[in-house]
């Protein structure tokens, strides 16, 4: 059983990592637990597992951790839903963590729930906006109705607050006070406890398959493609890019594309690293799918279509034209058959 309410402190984020490197979405994490723990007058206390290399805790301190608590175990090094609950579960309640963030990632989304039920705490997955009201009770918001409704949902009694974060729904942002943080390193309880299921390695997902909430670049089509039988340029480019190929709500109703492509308000949110709209006006219920976009390529024969008010590139002419040949020029500098990298990318956008 968890300790009582009162004595439940502190901000307490997963810090995810692969080959010895923090995600993205672990710093997002931190900044945002850090602003959180600013309003509650509490620390951030990020958990690593399965990773004993100390100059992450410096990383996790420069955004705003206080306290890192490093569980050595190699066992720990690859998820496994078993083990984390039953390390982390001891660790929360050991600690009394008042809330517990993590991000909505594959991981995330499978143990918090896992962890919530260990725990007899709440939950509320897959969130868009955290505040903090007066009491110091956390109250988060999440997408309900398909997207089409925010709901906020506040807590009763039960500590921690559990929650799972969309990703980029926090900017990563450095923080202004850092200092030395806490180091803990805790050698979990396994007792030989070997998991029913092992990760074997990993294999990078098809930008052609994946679900497009999850690419990390998207070349989307809207209406001004004119018809299916235009979509091959865009399939074509998203190739060399190694993106997805998405669509707008009047493409996929002129039956050009999948609904599962489609971002928008009534679609898929989507935050990639690089989204070019080619043909896409802007309208509002569009670009609500797709504004957390680090950076947008827009491409319309209207200069005055709303979508450049948002581009950090914007191209005036006919996408019939301009896509084939950034597709060629993305060629010459890859090579045929090959994806550019994406340190160029960003060179030819700028060129253009």
């Amino acid at each position: 059983m968890l300790k009582t309410v009162s004595r439940a402190k502190g901000v307490w984020v997963l810090a995810e990592h692969k080959q010895g490197q923090l995600a993205d979405i672990s710093l997002q994490m931190v900044s945002g637990g850090r602003q959180l723990a600013d309003m509650l007058n509490e620390d951030v206390c990020a958990i690593v597992a399965g990773n004993e290399n100390r100059e992450l805790a410096d990383t996790l301190a420069s955004y705003g951790t206080d306290k890192v608590y490093f569980l050595d175990s190699p066992q720990l090094l690859s998820y496994s839903a078993e083990l984390y609950v039953d390390v982390l579960s001891r660790l929360i309640e050991d600690q009394c963590a008042g809330v517990f963030l993590c991000g909505a990632t594959l991981a995330g989304r499978d143990l918090a729930p896992r962890l919530a039920a260990r725990l007899k705490t709440g939950l509320v997955t897959d969130c868009v906006a955290l505040t903090v009201e007066a009491g110091g009770s956390l109250v988060p918001t999440k997408a309900t109705c398909g997207g089409k409704v925010y709901t906020r949902v506040s807590y009763l009694t039960s500590r921690p607050h559990l929650v799972t974060v969309r990703p980029d729904v926090f900017e990563i942002k450095k923080s202004s006070n850092v200092k030395k943080p806490g180091i803990i390193s805790i050698t979990p309880r396994l007792n030989g406890k070997e998991p029913r299921v092992k990760t074997a390695g990993f294999i990078k997902g098809d930008p052609k398959t994946i679900g497009i909430e999850e690419a990390e670049m998207i070349v989307a089509g809207g209406r001004g493609m004119g018809s299916a039988d235009n979509f091959p340029v865009l399939e074509e480019l998203a190739e060399v890019l190694g993106a997805s190929v998405a669509a707008s709500l009047q493409a996929v109703d002129a039956g050009w594309v999948s609904s599962a492509r489609q971002v928008g308000q009534t679609g898929k949110i989507v935050a990639p690293r690089l989204y070019i709209a080619c043909g896409i006006s802007g309208a509002s219920y569009h670009t609500l799918g797709m504004k957390d976009s680090e950076t947008v390529v827009a491409i319309n024969t209207d200069r005055h279509a709303p979508i450049f008010k948002m581009a950090d590139v914007g191209i005036v002419g006919d996408v019939l034209e301009v896509v084939p040949a950034i597709t060629n020029k993305l060629k010459a500098i890859a090579g045929e058959g090959s994806r550019v990298s994406q340190d160029k990318v960003a060179d030819i956008f700028g060129s253009l």
